[in-house]
């Protein structure tokens, strides 16, 4: 079956980021997205912000889910509804991951079982007793995406300089243009553009529009509620994700362009850039990672960058090394090294041979009220025992980014002194 997970020797990786905004004209944000790991079980979104966990990980057996919901009933209402509806779905995959269905069946169930969640939270006042919500849902296997959707939120694919809509509005001027009653660009301003066919949490039953798609290496996924997607234009959005920039900063630049527009409305976008490698050629499918990971702040209340928006260390590229590092005298910064003494022993296992560090997840920097190591003067040759050496005792220390920070060493010739002092 076409839907199900296919065992190549090929790895499958995505690299996923996600804002959302209130906008410059409401009182609040009834939108909101998801992204979880189906096979690790992992939910990867609190309060529409992203865990750094999901940044860039492996998409496992049983696939990722990633989901954008746009809140109906204003207020307190659209805002749980769309949450209900995110939080479901996820839950329902995660759930049904080990049972024998195709994704198709699975996605369907999960969306049926948000709907009826949402009805079931009706409450008697008015806030809550009509509300609904839209949503799109994207499945994300080995080679495959099934998508589901209700309403007006949209999905996009962005492929070869290319971006394509997959979905097709569930709403009165989708079915007006359809049927030759207007064309897209009065479509784009028509009063009536809000107004949905079908709704999670709606009276009558839903049916979800489902469909399976092939995925390529470095297809670039988008999700987005009509905060965007009415606003913006289909050449600015397309413009924008084939700039070239990383994921958090096109996110960034789809919800700035929303704003530019009036900023009418709540806006959510939520990109994924897919990654297939074959397994004996892995070279260069973890390069756009150090890039998102440095520019993301998954836990500040602002999606804008702030000065405290690195996730980890790193050196300067274009720092200048005047004496190659062959040639210099190492200053040891632990004692035991220089006047050899044994080494303090330690629970924690030690570091492996120096290898390029796995793409998985990105490192956590050590806490700010660390206090340094005690340094002491010292010599050492250069030579992989030395190398292995100042390994072992950082990641005694801070643990795999000890491999990172030396693996940048070794590559760029920097002074490992000077490292181990940042």
């Amino acid at each position: 079956m076409a839907e199900r997970m296919s065992t190549n020797r090929t790895t499958n990786q995505i690299v996923v980021f996600g804002l959302s905004d209130q906008g410059l004209q409401r009182q609040n944000n009834e939108d909101h997205f998801m992204v979880a790991d189906l096979t690790r079980k992992v939910v990867g979104v609190q309060d529409n912000q992203l865990q750094p966990e999901l940044l860039h990980h492996t998409i496992g057996t049983h696939g990722t889910i990633l989901v954008v919901a746009d809140g109906v009933g204003g207020y307190e209402g659209g805002e749980l509804a769309s949450q209900l509806a995110v939080d479901t779905v996820a839950q329902a995959l995660i759930d049904t991951a080990e049972q024998d269905l195709s994704v198709r069946a699975r996605l369907v169930r999960a969306v049926g079982a948000a709907h009826e969640e949402i009805r079931r939270c009706h409450g008697a006042e008015e806030q809550t007793h009509h509300m609904a919500s839209t949503l799109t849902a994207v499945h994300v296997g080995h080679g495959v995406m099934t998508i589901a959707q209700v309403g007006d939120s949209r999905a996009y694919r962005f492929r070869a300089g290319t971006l394509t809509l997959l979905t097709e509005d569930q709403s009165v001027v989708q079915l007006m243009q359809k049927k030759g009653m207007l064309t897209p660009e009065e479509a784009q301003h028509h009063p009536q553009r809000n107004i949905i066919l079908q709704a999670l949490g709606q009276d009558k039953p839903v049916m979800p529009a489902v469909q399976t798609l092939t995925c390529q290496h470095d297809d670039c996924l988008l999700l987005c509620s009509d905060g965007l997607s009415s606003y913006v234009a289909h050449e600015q959005i397309e413009a924008i994700m084939a700039s070239g920039e990383d994921e958090f900063t096109r996110c960034r630049r789809l919800v700035e362009a929303a704003n530019a527009a009036g900023g009418a409305d709540n806006v959510t976008v939520l990109l994924a850039r897919l990654i297939i490698k074959d397994d004996a050629h892995p070279e260069g499918a973890d390069a756009p990672r150090e890039s998102l990971a440095a520019r993301a702040t998954v836990t500040m209340r602002s999606p804008w960058p702030t000065e405290d928006a690195t996730l980890s260390p790193t050196v300067p590229a274009n720092e200048t090394v005047k004496r190659p590092i062959w040639k210099r005298k190492i200053r040891w910064p632990w004692r035991h090294k220089a006047t050899g003494q044994s080494a303090p022993q330690t629970a924690e296992p030690a570091a492996e041979s120096l290898q390029p560090p796995a793409p998985l997840t990105p490192p956590e920097a050590p806490p700010r009220t660390q206090a340094k190591p005690h340094k002491a003067a010292g010599t050492a040759s250069w030579d992989p025992e030395v190398l292995k050496a100042v390994e072992d005792s950082l990641a005694k220390r801070v643990g795999p980014v000890a491999k990172i920070l030396v693996g940048r060493a070794a590559s760029r010739t920097q002074d490992l002194h000077e490292l181990c002092q940042a």
